[in-house]
């Protein structure tokens, strides 16, 4: 795959550069190249306007991942987060359509789930003497 890719994009680089992000990145699998059943749920459940669709056709491996995170709001923003900051320098990143919906799924993340915490038995008490 790595020829291919070279062929694709002849200025990727040198082979050792390529040797080196191979041994960052886990080995591919055979789900990498489709969307899984966890992740055709999540497309579904989520807002129209703020599906994925071209993260989902060109990076299935990726919206798998944010797919299997989703359930955990801090653990999806984290994710979320990780795929739109270089933090390892040289990333070439993705296109500017799949990074507008990554920022709407992380804005949609940070408004809509917020979870809130159960109120405690002193608060509870607190909030109904006040009153």
């Amino acid at each position: 795959m790595l020829q291919a890719l070279k062929h694709i994009l002849p200025d990727v680089g040198d082979d050792a550069e390529l040797a080196r992000w191979a041994r960052v990145r886990r080995p591919e699998r055979e789900c990498d190249h489709a969307l899984t059943g966890t992740t055709r749920h999540w497309l579904r459940r989520l807002p129209p306007r703020r599906r994925p669709t071209r993260l989902c056709t060109l990076f299935p491996r990726v919206a798998n991942r944010v797919a299997w995170c989703w359930h955990d709001p801090a653990l999806s923003a984290q994710v979320l987060e990780d795929l739109l900051v270089d933090r390892r320098g040289g990333r070439r990143g993705f296109p500017p359509a799949v990074v507008r919906e990554l920022q709407r799924l992380r804005e949609f993340n940070d408004q809509q789930r917020v979870e809130t915490r159960a109120e405690t038995l002193w608060e509870t008490v607190a909030r109904l003497t006040a009153g």
